[in-house]
């Protein structure tokens, strides 16, 4: 029985092992799937121009006169103005000049802000059209369709993915990291955009192959120690040399496949494991009505005249804090509620001051 798995089940599934042998080789240099990456898209960002801000983030929300559901909160600039961007089930940018919201992006306003991305000719883009459902290179923006796809009369073959939803650039690609992926990520993930799409298809076919995958590995061992202890190894020639080679390498095999099953666990699960973690550090949810107006002139002060590319509006252990973007190497975490203000109980409706906090928290209330 075991060697009726081991053969046949190897046989059929030999083939992908092969592909995921190759194309995880390819990933060790071409990494995963093409796109902006953080520190790229931080680069591209404008700088803000706080004294352009005219309300607070509650204040925003007020104004729109409508419920906002969000996870995060953060001021930057969009098409030159700065805007609060809401981020949750359903994103929402609020500019924060005159708390209007941004409504759906146009063709026009996306190459503009292409242009602006990649500072180039109006001259160098074509417009392809709008995605209203995500196409092999944006399955993880998925939640921020539709989508402009632009391409770009440039040496790399850019492609260009701006949301019509938030205003901004959200996926990139070149021609060279399109086929590094289509040698490396996309067979090794099965990332076929119809399966992909299709979430707990993939995820069931993804674990059924690696589980397979994991017996034939382990009844490969196992019939190899047990012809090991009968002293009877009825091979000769290449079937010899499996046998003996199995031995090893098929340890090595098994580890690395069931690594692989085991990955998928998370998948499976909806991704969500630890999701409660970084509320509870925080004390609970941001509120939005601790942070006040921005005083152009305090930053300037507090950042030593540099501007700031993209401001997060965060809670830790309870307390208000801004998480500053584009000034340093690492983001820059400034109070909205330093100790001064302990002394200020009786004038709370004048400006709080701004202060660096870099020395690290306390874990006792933890």
């Amino acid at each position: 029985m075991i060697r009726w798995i081991h053969r046949y089940l190897g046989i059929a599934l030999g083939p992908m092992f092969v592909v995921w042998f190759a194309s995880g080789i390819a990933m060790m240099y071409a990494r995963g799937m093409p796109g902006l990456t953080p520190e790229a898209r931080l680069q591209h960002l404008p700088p803000l121009d706080l004294a352009r801000v005219g309300m607070t983030p509650a204040e925003a929300v007020a104004r729109g006169g409508f419920d906002i559901d969000f996870n995060r909160v953060v001021l930057l600039t969009v098409m030159d103005r700065p805007a609060y961007r809401f981020t949750g089930r359903e994103p929402a940018t609020i500019f924060a000049d005159t708390g209007d919201r941004l409504v759906e992006l146009g063709p026009a306003g996306a190459l503009r802000i292409a242009g602006k991305f990649m500072n180039l000719r109006e001259e160098a883009f074509q417009y392809v059209g709008l995605l209203n459902e995500p196409d092999l290179w944006t399955i993880g923006q998925r939640e921020q369709t539709p989508l402009h796809k632009i391409t770009v009369d440039d040496e790399a073959r850019t492609q260009l993915y701006v949301s019509a939803k938030i205003g901004e650039i959200v996926a990139l690609t070149t021609r060279r990291s399109r086929t590094l992926a289509w040698v490396g990520a996309i067979p090794h993930w099965l990332y076929f955009t119809p399966l992909r799409l299709n979430e707990p298809l993939w995820t069931g076919i993804v674990l059924w192959i690696s589980g397979l995958s994991t017996i034939v590995a382990l009844a490969g061992i196992l019939l190899g120690i047990i012809q090991y202890i009968r002293s009877s190894v009825p091979y000769s020639g290449w079937m010899r040399w499996h046998y003996r080679s199995g031995i090893l390498f098929g340890i090595f095999t098994f580890t690395w496949v069931f690594s692989g099953m085991l990955s998928m666990l998370d998948w499976a699960s909806g991704g969500k494991t630890g999701d409660g973690i970084p509320q509870a550090l925080s004390g609970g949810p941001v509120n939005l009505s601790a942070f006040r107006a921005m005083d152009a002139d305090a930053w300037k002060q507090v950042l030593e005249q540099r501007a700031p590319k993209e401001i997060a509006f965060v809670r830790i252990q309870g307390d208000p804090y801004y998480l500053v973007y584009g000034v340093e190497d690492k983001p820059l975490l400034v109070s909205a509620n330093p100790a001064q203000a302990s002394e200020n109980l009786f004038h709370l409706d004048e400006q709080t001051p701004l202060e660096v906090r870099r020395e690290p928290f306390s874990v006792e209330s933890l």
